[in-house]
This record gives C-alpha cells, sequence and structure tokens, in this order.
C-alpha cells in the first residue's frame, strides 16, 4: 500500500497513546454501515484484511477510517417534488409556495433515501509516535480533516 497523496500534521511531544490504548479506543467507534434513514456513516476498520484496527510495525502505526454516503442527485429529488407539487397544484387549484415547496422536496428526500446509491471510501493515516508525525493519505486538505475530526472524537 502507497500514499498517493500526503497531508502531514505534527504530533504533541508528550503524545501519551500507545498502540494498544489506540486499537482499544478505536474499536469503541467501528464502521457500521448507513442505515436506511442515514446520509452517511463513518467508522474505524483494519488497514489491513484480517488484521487489528491498528496495524503496527515498530515503533509506527497504520489505521484506517472508512466513510459511507449516500449518493441522492438533486435532478431526481426536483423531478419528483415538481411532479408531486404538479398534482397538488391541479387537486387544489393554487400553486405551492416556496416554503412548501421546501418541504415537499425534504419530504421526497427522506422518501427516497433508503433507496439511494452508496459510496464508500477508505482514508488511511501512519502514525509515527517517536517522531511527532501524522500522516493522512488524503486529496485535499478538507477531507483529511474529516479524519483527523474522526480522530479527536474517537480519543479520550
Amino acid at each position: 500500500m502507497y500514499f498517493k497523496n500526503l497531508q502531514p500534521y505534527r504530533l504533541s511531544p508528550d503524545w501519551p497513546i500507545t498502540a494498544e490504548s489506540l486499537h482499544e479506543q478505536l474499536a469503541k467507534k467501528p464502521f457500521h454501515p448507513c442505515g436506511a434513514q442515514d446520509f452517511e456513516s463513518r467508522g474505524w476498520v483494519a488497514p489491513r484484511d484480517g488484521g487489528e484496527l491498528v496495524h503496527a510495525i515498530g515503533d509506527n502505526w497504520l489505521v484506517c477510517m472508512q466513510a459511507e454516503a449516500k449518493i441522492l442527485p438533486p435532478a431526481v429529488i426536483n423531478k419528483e417534488a415538481d411532479k408531486r407539487a404538479d398534482e397538488f397544484a391541479k387537486q387544489q387549484g393554487y400553486k405551492l409556495g416556496r416554503k412548501q415547496l421546501k418541504e415537499l422536496r425534504e419530504q421526497v428526500t427522506q422518501e427516497l433515501l433508503p433507496r439511494a446509491f452508496t459510496r464508500r471510501r477508505r482514508m488511511f493515516a501512519w502514525i509515527d509516535p517517536v517522531n511527532g508525525w501524522l500522516v493522512v493519505d488524503a486529496a485535499s486538505q478538507s477531507k483529511a480533516e474529516d479524519m483527523l475530526e474522526q480522530l479527536r472524537h474517537t480519543l479520550d
């Protein structure tokens, strides 16, 4: 496994976490697939098939965050909402207002969400606590920040 895009971060010189304690804390927030009404789900998975949540080689650790997001294109939502708004206008004799149309789009989104496609992505991070480095394999800094945020919420 090679890192394609590196986003390096410095760790605190007195970082108190060991590989065993990191494994225990990551195990508290494992990855679970999205439920029927969830837009997104995140959690920790083993970086190697059949391995532990923290793959340790000497003083270097590898961790992996997996995220799953539902894909529901706005064009699909708008098409269904417009169709229902037209039916409502024919029945009631007047068009929906802006607020009612927004509520209708939210309702359509909730109805279509269980049938939406899902996209999974995995993001790896290398931790070198001896030299004080945390390196995230992410194409952009915002994606790397997503992983750091998940790591902050996971660690005590």
